[in-house]
């Protein structure tokens, strides 16, 4: 089915680009929700492919004691601070964050939306997004000026929650990003209203340090370290450091792999009709450009 979205996906694109909105959402899984969403968790990514780390650090959120009712968002940047827009089109990429927003509320359990009170047969809705702005702070800005989750009723926002991986938040709190002040000022728009939800990078001879290590930025802001550069205490109490579960995984082993023809390698690092998409499309093939 999702083929058959391809060209809908390529006009959306196209109708966004030369459109003046920075945040559009271009799908829903099933269906809009009858209720407005107390937290919204923003999962943004290149999606290049959908992981099942991406799968691990969805499912978690939804599960854990954010405000409810709640609500997903897949979000893909059409402009990076870091990545260029290869090797997968994002039409692709589209279709296959469909493909695991359809993943995601598989196995999202019955119990747990009975707990968000809408019944258990009404599943937690998921977004497919899209946006134009390429840092987390801005991300957030134009997801709440949008009014897409604002109640209608109220004009009230829920609270986001940004999923990241601590790679990610040592981005965020770099200041090379934030020309031309070059401070941390600009990140108050996130973490001065809404809040991150950290996965902390577990693979094999970690180069990102130990469990305690990786809490050291958030430390740093709670201890006032970061002050002269823009940086806010009360700021830290809007992180939350998580675990990381399972094998690390990322897109770049997926696209390695998959140009290699190993596909039991693949197989075990993407859902099945995720590795079915990219082995039809020949994604990856004699391309690995990291990302």
């Amino acid at each position: 089915m999702e083929s058959t979205l391809l060209p809908r996906f390529q006009a959306d694109l196209e109708s966004f680009a030369s459109s003046s909105s920075s945040f559009r959402v271009v799908d829903t899984l099933p269906s809009p929700p009858k209720y407005p969403p107390k937290t919204v968790h923003v999962l943004d990514s290149s999606f290049n492919p959908p992981t099942q780390a991406h799968l691990r650090i969805a499912l978690s959120a939804l599960h854990s004691n954010a405000p409810k009712p709640q609500r997903l968002v897949l979000l893909l940047a059409t402009q990076n601070a870091d990545k260029a827009p290869k090797p997968a089109a994002f039409e692709h990429r589209i279709a296959m964050m469909r493909l695991l927003a359809q993943n995601i509320q598989n196995q999202y359990t019955t119990s747990e939306r009975s707990a968000q009170g809408i019944g258990a047969d009404q599943p937690v809705a998921i977004d497919v997004g899209i946006t134009k702005m390429p840092y987390f702070h801005d991300k957030a800005i134009v997801i709440e000026e949008s009014g897409f989750y604002a109640d209608p009723e109220t004009g009230d926002q829920p609270l986001q929650v940004h999923l990241l991986g601590f790679d990610s938040l040592i981005r965020l709190l770099d200041t090379k990003y934030y020309a031309p002040e070059h401070t941390l000022a600009p990140v108050g728009a996130l973490l001065g209203k809404h809040r991150i939800r950290v996965t902390r990078r577990t693979e094999e001879g970690n180069r990102w340090g130990t469990e305690e290590e990786q809490d050291r930025p958030r430390e740093e802001l709670a201890k006032g370290e970061r002050e002269q550069e823009g940086g806010r205490r009360e700021w830290a109490q809007s992180i939350e450091m998580v675990a990381g579960e399972g094998e690390a995984i990322s897109s770049t082993r997926v696209r390695e792999s998959a140009n290699a023809g190993k596909w039991d390698d693949v197989n075990r690092l993407v859902r099945k009709r995720v590795r079915e998409w990219i082995e039809e499309y020949q994604l990856y093939k004699e391309s690995v450009a990291k990302g």
